[in-house]
């Protein structure tokens, strides 16, 4: 299969560049400077240059606070350069796979997020986010929600609590927001093996189970062997950010597991294989 995948520096993009490569398929990966969202139609021309089978759309202006004070380059980027992408990959008669986010959801409910569930995103990028996910279900293309992703290449969660604990800092963080961490790593084998499925929808992708973000760092101390004591819980309000975070990220929904014919490896597991990749757990 010919792929062209965005955002192919990125945490997930590189993950799923790589295996694409790894599995033999054709891959056109690109991201900037060679590819500027903020121009769409020459991001356009670059994909049609290519001629591929499949667009797996990553790239995406992702600085949650910062769109808040920047919501006409977060729209433009993340939805209209959306869109026209998918439009273009349509017109050439390739699927589109687009990567959203758990963000287009108020976070309010209080079980998981089902890919039927009403949207109503309260931030400007979860607003950005949706723009983009309906300019491509507009074009017949696919839209993959994943929530509280970390992995090898690019800042996440993992990496940053780590780094501080492993300094001897002791952190407080929020215990009133849950979620399912995603490993990018199994994020990229599911999305490839939905790739190869000729189906088209919205799909919900997150390692299995749930947690808080304290509860995450707790389980980021205990896998470096190191104290709990060194993670204390606080609440949402004692940490207020630029754009409000959802009290609720979890995504729920076997879409994607029915379709790819197996679950996706629990958070915790998938934590432990990445603290032992990047070689933090202690001599």
């Amino acid at each position: 299969m010919r792929l062209f995948i965005t955002g192919c520096n990125g945490m997930l993009g590189s993950r799923i560049t790589e295996e694409a490569r790894l599995r033999g398929h054709k891959v056109a990966a690109f991201d900037r400077p060679e590819l500027e969202l903020g121009k769409p139609d020459d991001a356009a021309a670059l994909l049609r240059a290519a001629n591929p089978d499949l667009l797996i759309h990553c790239a995406a202006l992702t600085d949650v606070d910062g769109c808040e004070s920047h919501e006409e380059e977060a729209m433009l980027i993340n939805g209209e350069a959306t869109g026209v992408l998918a439009e273009a990959a349509a017109a050439m008669n390739a699927r589109c796979i687009y990567i959203s986010t758990d963000y287009v959801f108020a976070g309010d409910k209080a079980v998981p997020y089902l890919e039927e569930d009403p949207v109503d995103p309260p931030s400007v990028y979860g607003r950005s986010k949706l723009h983009g996910e309906k300019r491509v279900r507009a074009a017949g293309g696919s839209i993959v929600r994943l929530s509280w992703s970390f992995g090898p290449t690019g800042k996440n969660f993992v990496a940053t609590i780590a780094e501080l604990l492993l300094a001897g800092r002791e952190l407080k963080v929020v215990d009133d927001q849950r979620g399912g961490p995603t490993y990018t790593r199994d994020a990229a084998a599911a999305i490839l093996d939905l790739a190869i499925q000729d189906h088209s929808g919205i799909y919900h992708l997150s390692n299995s189970g749930e947690t808080t973000w304290f509860g995450f760092a707790r389980a980021i101390a205990s896998e470096l062997g190191l104290p709990a004591s060194q993670v204390s819980a606080c609440t949402s309000d004692e940490y207020l950010r630029p754009a409000p975070r959802p009290a609720n990220s979890r995504l729920g929904g076997q879409r994607l597991t029915d379709l790819i014919g197996r679950t996706i490896p629990t958070w915790e597991d998938a934590l432990r294989r990445y603290i032992k990749e990047e070689g933090w757990l202690r001599k």
